[in-house]
């Protein structure tokens, strides 16, 4: 009996002691910074031979890892996907945007620098939709919804903002009454400082290039327009065979108000046909 105590004593023993020696390794590794890098028991291929972009490598003559495209070609494809999935329509725009020769699509400039007069695009009603939208989001807050410049941003300036009913916003000739003027105004925003010595750091109005896309920009550009045609609109500029179904349209909209900082569908918040 005494020989089985004495065995199950230092079995314990031993055990404690394990068990202290194990605590004691595992409080070491309580994410302390170590300079030596860590041991790799499964590589995963992370030492692959690879080549990383814009490396040099004996290989080819030139010492270029990235091989140069061939000439008059256009690199897309960055992604694999069928035409027909809904999912890959953003990358067939890139690969449309990509294949464009038209700088004026993309700058609102002719090849000259002038502004274009007019937008190289065709608008619809889906698109004019969603110009109001994208206009309401990014343009309301200071140009106010029907684009008089009263924004609850705009009021609050310290110098008055643009009203696009000016007359100088519908002259064509004048570059404040150009597509593309308002298209590239939209993308990269009012430096400034003077004509003369422009100030491309603090802008009067920062660009939306990053939050609006080549065509929503010039969909905001036809909506302006639509604002502006709104305050001049009569029955008589829709086709006869459609003025009674507007006639209707029109008596099912709420009364207007005079407050003007609430967005609407594109007639209500524009006066509609007179």
């Amino acid at each position: 009996m005494n020989t089985m105590n004495t065995q199950h004593s230092a079995f314990s023993l031993v055990s404690a002691l394990v068990l202290a020696a194990s605590v004691g390794t595992l409080s070491g590794c309580r994410g302390e910074r170590e300079d030596k890098p860590p041991h790799q028991f499964f590589p995963d291929l992370d030492d692959a031979p690879k080549w990383e972009p814009q490396g040099q490598s004996d290989f080819y003559t030139d010492g270029r890892q990235m091989r140069l495209p061939p000439s008059n070609t256009v690199a897309f494809g960055r992604q694999g996907f069928v035409t027909q999935d809904d999912w890959a329509d953003g990358f067939m725009q890139q690969r449309e945007d990509l294949l464009k020769e038209d700088n004026g699509y993309y700058e609102g400039k002719a090849k000259d620098g002038t502004y274009l007069a007019v937008a190289p695009v065709r608008f619809n009603k889906e698109d004019l939709l969603r110009g109001q939208e994208r206009f309401n989001i990014y343009c309301s807050a200071c140009h106010n919804y029907n684009g008089d410049g009263l924004g609850m941003v705009g009021v609050q300036w310290s110098y008055t903002l643009p009203n696009f009913h000016d007359a100088k916003y519908k002259d064509p000739k004048a570059d404040q009454g150009r597509d593309g003027y308002l298209f590239h105004i939209a993308r990269y925003g009012v430096p400034g400082g003077s004509a003369e010595t422009p100030d491309y750091v603090n802008h009067k109005m920062p660009g939306y290039k990053h939050a609006l896309t080549v065509d929503d920009s010039w969909r905001i550009v036809a909506y302006i327009r639509a604002l502006q045609a709104s305050k001049s609109g009569t029955i008589d500029d829709v086709p006869e065979n459609l003025r009674e179904k507007v006639r209707e349209q029109m008596r099912e909209l709420p009364k207007p108000t005079a407050d003007a900082n609430t967005p609407g569908s594109v007639v209500s918040s524009t006066g509609g046909a007179k």
